[in-house]
């Protein structure tokens, strides 16, 4: 080949490298990450799954927890990915590790998952007959000096929601059940009930159907509720729910709002702790009232507490932030949200439809506000990211997020066309 037509061929192959850093570069914040799995999109490893829960490890790698098939029946599920969306071939087997707790699992599975600060996972169970903890070891193995062969006792508590978090002497916290009765746990290092905590480990929720709970650094425990849970009657739901707030032997901490709970406009389905101790709590709530005999908008609601539970009214219009996602997306919930360093809010879950009073379909949905409590309209649409994940009426719902450290933002959910056939997915999307 002559000189010239080298000096072509690398000038060219230099324009081409420029031109897709250019556009890599200058992508929307809120895009789907062309850099993970398959243009941001990771399917679950099998066909009939869903993904629940997710965490990220201190080097990036990526834990998904929720239910999939193993020999032909449904299993608790968990898999890591590596950064780049492949699955962790290091961890289990081919990157997933199938559980069978104590008896028969039902459809949710994995609803919770942690990381210690050794690297062990803990992922909290729906079993058929209750909830229990199962801990393994970094490489997925069972961690059998935890509870009884790695699993512990099981909690008789119908389930309707829950949550899972680590406190900071390593002791774990549960919740879970329906309205009535509702319980927290906590669980000691070695996986057995703390009886310095409540009665016999365990502790009556003061209200509602418990969706997350979280830790303070003074050690104060926070429970969000709702009355009916994430989705009700296969919508999200404009319904008020709380938080209360527990001392940490399990007692209700009456200095935290009126006798220990403050209201919540939104339903409660996800909060979060900022640095600086403030509480956000995010679910759906009504986003714009129509005309008389039309159903008004439900859509993401974000309401910021000082640290005491009292309303902070600096944060988007005294204290509430509310997204609509317009009249392609009037039955929106929010079901999960995380604060990036930078202080932004990101909240996630579905962008659905409703017509005639029947809810017919959804979408991923993200939405982005200021430390403020305001729109981020550099984020995705104004502010709005819908992700369609297959067509037809599906019903497709991020249940969980987490931050990476650079910024990116990781959700995981499940795509649903029957009760027969969920499919998890995990998805990631650029942040700037």
């Amino acid at each position: 080949m002559q000189p010239k037509t080298i000096l072509k061929h690398v000038l060219l192959f230099n324009l081409a490298v420029l031109l897709f850093a250019s556009s890599y570069a200058s992508a929307q914040a809120g895009t789907l990450d062309p850099t993970f799995a398959t243009g941001g999109l990771f399917q679950a490893p099998t066909s009939k799954s869903a993904t629940n829960a997710v965490a990220i490890q201190s080097d990036g790698k990526i834990v998904v927890a929720g239910i999939g098939v193993f020999n032909n029946a449904f299993a608790d599920m968990l898999f890591r990915l590596n950064t780049d969306g492949t699955l962790d071939t290091s961890f289990g087997s081919g990157g997933v590790a199938n559980f069978l707790p104590t008896g028969a699992v039902d459809e949710e599975g994995f609803f919770g998952v942690a990381i210690q600060s050794d690297g062990k996972i803990v992922a909290a169970a729906d079993a058929i007959n209750g909830v229990q903890l199962v801990r393994v070891e970094s490489n997925g193995s069972l961690d059998t000096s935890f509870g009884t062969g790695g699993f512990t006792s099981l909690i008789s508590v119908e389930f309707g929601n829950g949550g899972l978090a680590l406190q900071a002497n390593g002791k774990i916290l549960l919740v879970a059940g329906s309205i009535n009765p509702s319980l927290m746990a906590r669980y000691t290092t070695s996986g057995q009930l703390d009886t310095s905590f409540g009665s016999g480990g365990l502790v009556n929720l003061q209200y509602g159907t418990p969706s997350q709970v979280a830790v303070q650094s003074n050690g104060k425990i926070l429970v969000t509720s709702s009355g009916f849970g994430k989705i009700v009657f296969g919508a999200p739901a404009a319904q008020t729910g709380s938080i209360a707030r527990y001392n940490s032997n399990g007692t209700i901490d009456t200095t935290f709002g009126a006798a220990g709970m403050a209201a919540s406009v939104a339903s409660a389905s996800a909060l979060v702790l900022q640095g600086d101790g403030k509480i956000l709590v995010a679910g759906a709530i009504t986003s714009k009232l129509n005309a008389p005999l039309t159903a008004n908008d439900i859509g993401f609601g974000v309401v910021r507490y000082n640290a005491n539970g009292s309303i902070d009214g600096s944060f988007g219009t005294r204290g509430v932030a509310i997204t609509d996602f317009g009249a392609t997306a009037n039955d929106s919930g929010a079901f999960a949200v995380a604060v990036q360093s930078t202080g932004d809010i990101v909240a996630a879950g579905a962008a659905g439809v409703s017509s005639s009073a029947t809810f017919t379909s959804s979408s991923f949905g993200l939405t982005r506000y200021t430390s403020a409590g305001k729109i981020d309209t550099t984020f995705g649409t104004n502010g709005i990211v819908i992700t369609a994940i297959n067509t037809g009426n599906v019903v497709s719902v991020i249940n969980a997020l987490a931050i990476q450290s650079d910024g990116k933002i990781v959700v995981a959910g499940t795509s649903t066309l029957d009760i027969e056939f969920e499919t998890g997915y995990v998805a990631r999307y650029l942040s700037q």
